[in-house]
């Protein structure tokens, strides 16, 4: 299950501010901690949230990863997620390729589609989430191994790179069968970070978590380092 038995990460957990008490199942803990954190995030007044959006945006353009990198792959925000708008057109400022996922149920994969510049790619696809407008050439699907950097949601980050997603697997599996070489970096409020989380052997962790507070980076299979902003 990861770094920690399930018991272990559970008693870990406990401690922290944003906690549950223990239950036997560990998938129903996982959902209630995941509604927890989502309540939370969604409550965070709109503007504050736009403020603090822009706030990771620029710490992101600011590394030196974002610059080497050419070929992202980037979530299209959704309700409260952090809005991922201005890293589009950062992107597009310094003539990256950006590629947004389009979600194929009937398969539990997802596609990279190469978005376009013309503004009018996106509209409401799977479960409402923005995705890329059919019809699209074949050429503006991009190779998974071709993507760079991956920029990626979720409902909860910890200290150790694990994330908590949204239940369905889609980023788990494209990063673990897809894209494996591309750095993965989560984009989170603060109050959307807890010091460890229970996780699973499918669980993909992240090599960067960046908040409005802070960037966590890992090295893969190491502990985390904090830099405070």
């Amino acid at each position: 299950m990861g770094r920690y038995s399930k018991e272990t990460a559970l008693f870990l957990f406990l401690g922290q501010p944003n906690s549950y008490p223990m239950i036997d199942n560990l998938v129903d803990d996982r959902t209630r901690i995941r509604r927890r954190f989502l309540a939370q995030r969604d409550a965070i007044p709109p503007a504050e949230r736009a403020t603090w959006s822009e706030r990771i945006i620029q710490s992101l353009v600011s590394l030196p990863i974002f610059q080497e990198k050419h070929f992202f792959f980037i979530y299209c925000h959704f309700r409260s997620e952090v809005e991922t708008t201005i890293l589009v057109s950062s992107c597009w400022a310094q003539g990256k390729t950006v590629s947004v996922p389009l979600s194929q149920p009937e398969h539990s994969q997802m596609l990279a589609i190469i978005l376009t510049e013309t503004g009018h790619d996106l509209a409401p696809g799977y479960k409402g989430i923005p995705e890329p407008v059919p019809p699209w050439e074949q050429d503006r699907i991009m190779p998974p191994v071709s993507i760079e950097a991956a920029i990626i949601p979720g409902a909860v980050f910890d200290r150790y790179g694990h994330r908590l997603g949204y239940g369905g697997g889609f980023y788990d599996r494209f990063l673990a069968q897809a894209a494996p070489q591309a750095i993965r970096i989560g984009l989170a409020y603060s109050c959307q970070v807890v010091d460890q989380l229970p996780s699973l052997p499918h669980d993909i962790p992240m090599d960067l978590v960046i908040t409005e507070q802070e960037v966590l980076t890992w090295s893969r299979g190491s502990c985390a380092t904090n830099s405070r902003l």
